[in-house]
């Protein structure tokens, strides 16, 4: 790969640490990547400069047990660890997928003399190192040390290793673990007869015990909604005289070129082994007009002077209502800037006045009531019309508020209507950003109604990036790329080190999804302006780690359950965080990165994640007639949480029609002028 450009990107850096991170990126992705794309991506990556290590390609083919060792070259890295137990036989058996994948099946027999038993079958796969980074996809990153949240934390409570059932994650029974030169992994594809497992990561200061355990468990105790637990769930089986189980998995190892990154191989084997493609479940067409209903028609609200969209609607015994606290905000889950937007696109599109006067008085709301001198605004307006105290000012609302605004003035003038005060909002915001930019170039997470950082930290403030990418592009002002660029190294500085990003969303202090977004976009943002390859690479990078968020497998659905009334499917849907263990479809707004990425890599599986994110992003979307356990969804509503595991309610949704999902797919909507990767 070639070097960087002499580009802001470059010039202006003050952060040595990132640089560090940045070079040894850079030496990764020219000579390892090009391996994390499996059969007949190997030769299609080549063109993208990822290209795969001639040397470490012949280390993998090299991969093979022997016996219950699995050896790369002539190193041992890990072992299957035999079962043993009373009037039991064990076979396990092992197949090279290729590519350092293994299918290893064990079959236990109860002997047909003895009395029937209760089992409890382990597969144990122990590594031989101590990990520096582990895994376990949607529920724990290298033990959860960042947050205050008190989700499972590090690998044992009070002396008992966790245990997670296999619906908690989104590799099922998912777990890795890398050392200084080889990592590994573990997950379940399936047991004969069918029953639900759990796994376990249990590192020691030599080895680290990948677990798959039959039936299911959850222990010591079982997390069941955020920072709360319920008892621990353990199933029993029992076999018959002469009964067999069978249980599936496969094991996984690669050499580490560079610290932190072999999963993204990982996450690659687990993807390009399934087959779930379905058509979506409305078009594009279909989706616009519904949101489109939904924000107009439920959301619409005026208040005082507040006129613009409610944050969402909840259900009592009379009805659907609009929620009466924490009512209006510019964007995160209110997302009224956007919704604007699209009222002001339909206007475009299909002439309607309402959805003109809707989307202007909106907008004007802000710049009348909402501003503050400093040059941000509020983030949540409802203290203009009760007299309390602005809450946080933070980042993610800030950032959405001017990407918005700069798309609104020029959707304002094509409506034939000049805006420039649209502008001014946005760019007061942007230029409050370049004044109190920290010097490791970070922006911080929040901030007072006088302009006082509140809190630095957290990956949440990458958001401001894309906004400062939106205002060089509006205004051709060097300096507002020179900020993106050095802020975007900053922040993926983070990603580099840590392997994972921080505090999205604002309702949790912890590791998770929504922080990776900015990351992303302003990726493929600045590859597009500076022609710098180093951002392709980096977006890439982010958008592997949000890959470990999305849900590659279907969880069974009870037929006593709101998943059953809608034929709710899990495959393509992404968990929250390591606070909130449920699926929202938050991920549609990664889709038009992943097909981007798919193009740019020439690699289809970011293609099969994007369309796998669609179709379970518009799940649950009401036609107006969708009734879940007796209660019908008003046309384009969406419910925000799905509780695939022991979150709340188990196979059953929040009945919260929040705004954030409808302005999102109509956000992708906007983006992606041509619909048709949309609707297949």
């Amino acid at each position: 790969m070639k070097q960087p450009d002499d580009s802001p990107a470059q010039s202006t850096t003050q952060n040595s640490l990132v640089d560090g991170d940045r070079r040894r990126f850079l030496q990764w992705s020219a000579t390892t990547l090009g391996a994390a794309c499996f059969g007949s991506f190997l030769t299609s990556c080549a063109s993208t400069g990822r290209t795969g290590n001639e040397n470490a390609s012949r280390r993998d083919s090299q991969a093979r047990f022997a016996g219950n060792r699995l050896l790369i070259g002539d190193e041992c890295v890990g072992e299957i660890t035999p079962f043993t137990a009373t009037d039991l036989v064990c076979r396990d058996d092992i197949r090279d997928l290729g590519d350092g994948v293994f299918e290893w099946t064990r079959t236990i027999t109860l002997g047909s003399g003895a009395s029937p038993r209760p089992v409890r079958l382990t597969l144990d796969f122990v590594a031989a190192h101590n990990p520096t980074f582990s895994l376990i996809p949607a529920i724990s990153y290298n033990g959860n040390p960042w947050g205050t949240g008190r989700e499972p934390k590090g690998f044992t409570q009070d002396g008992e290793p966790w245990s997670f059932a296999f619906h908690r994650s989104a590799v099922p029974g998912g777990t890795y673990s890398e050392g200084p030169r080889w990592a590994v992994a573990l997950w379940a594809t399936g047991s004969t007869p069918p029953r639900g497992g759990s796994c376990s990561l249990i590192p020691d200061e030599n080895h680290t015990t990948h677990r798959l355990i039959w039936p299911e468990e959850e222990r010591p105790r079982t997390y069941t909604n955020r920072d709360k637990y319920g008892p621990p769930c353990i199933e029993t089986m029992t076999l018959q005289p002469g009964e067999s189980m069978t249980a599936t998995a496969h094991v996984f190892a690669a050499p580490v070129q560079q610290p932190r990154t072999a999963w993204q191989r990982w996450i690659d084997a687990c993807w390009s082994r399934v087959e779930h493609d379905a058509p979506p479940l409305h078009s594009a067409d279909e989706l616009w007009a519904l949101g489109v209903h939904f924000a107009r028609e439920r959301l619409w609200a005026e208040e005082g002077v507040f006129r613009g969209f409610s944050i969402g609607l909840l259900h009592n015994e009379q009805g659907w209502y609009q929620r009466t606290s924490h009512k209006y905000e510019i964007g995160w889950a209110g997302q009224n800037a956007s919704l604007a937007c699209a009222l002001l696109e339909d206007h475009l599109r299909t002439g309607d006045q309402a959805s003109l006067d809707k989307g202007l008085a909106t907008l004007d709301t802000w710049v009348q009531h909402g501003r503050f001198p400093c040059g941000l605004v509020y983030a949540v307006i409802d203290p203009v019309l009760d007299g309390s105290a602005p809450g946080w000012l933070d980042a993610c609302n800030m950032g959405n508020a001017v990407e918005c605004y700069l798309e609104a003035y020029e959707l304002a003038r094509q409506c034939g209507k000049d805006k420039p005060e649209y502008r001014e909002l946005a760019l007061g915001i942007c230029d409050f950003m370049l004044k109190t930019q920290q010097p490791d170039g970070r922006y911080g997470r929040a901030w007072s109604a006088d302009g006082k950082r509140i809190s630095p930290d957290g990956t949440i403030g990458c958001f401001i990036v894309p906004a400062m990418i939106a205002a060089h592009r509006a205004t051709g002002r060097r300096e507002y790329l020179e900020s993106a660029a050095r802020a975007y190294r900053a922040y993926y500085g983070g990603l580099a080190k840590h392997a994972f990003t921080t505090a999205g969303a604002l309702d949790t202090d912890c590791i998770d999804k929504e922080s990776a977004w900015p990351l992303m976009d302003a990726g493929l943002a600045l590859f597009d302006i500076t022609g710098d390859e180093f951002y392709v690479d980096a977006a890439e990078d982010a958008a592997y780690y949000t890959a470990t968020w999305q849900y590659c497998h279907s969880v069974p659905v009870s037929p006593n359950s709101m998943f059953a009334d809608m034929a709710y499917d899990s495959f393509g849907g992404t968990a929250v965080s390591t606070q909130h263990h449920h699926v929202d479809p938050y991920g549609v707004r990664f889709v038009p990165v992943y097909l981007r990425l798919a193009e740019l890599r020439n690699n289809s599986l970011w293609a099969k994640r994007a369309r796998a994110l669609w179709r379970n992003g518009m799940m649950g979307v009401s036609d107006g007639t969708l009734k879940l356990r007796g209660v019908v969804l008003p046309r384009g509503g969406q419910c925000e949480g799905y509780f695939q595991t022991r979150w709340v309610s188990q196979g059953n949704c929040s009945l919260w029609l929040v705004a954030w999902p409808t302005a999102f797919r109509l956000e992708v909507l906007r983006r992606m002028k041509n619909w048709d990767a949309l609707n297949t």
